[in-house]
């Protein structure tokens, strides 16, 4: 749990950082965090999805990928 919450620490602050760069100067508004795709076992990068809901406590789907663990080999 400890790495998952610690990915998705990282996204949000690279997707902050890149946000801030672009038209949207205050990057994303997260209230509260619904759910977070589990990061794999598998030694490659996959799907991963983030729900949350913002400060108006209306839900948002961010999609996005993760490099998977490599757990049990190949």
């Amino acid at each position: 749990m400890k790495i998952q919450l610690l990915g998705v620490a990282l996204l949000l602050t690279a997707t902050g950082a890149f946000a801030a760069g672009g038209n949207d100067s205050q990057g994303l508004d997260i209230q509260q965090i619904v759910s977070v795709t589990a990061v794999p076992g598998s030694c490659q990068v996959e799907p991963a999805t983030l729900v949350y809901l913002d400060s108006q406590g209306v839900s948002h789907t961010l999609k996005y990928s993760v490099m998977g663990t490599c757990q049990g080999g190949v």
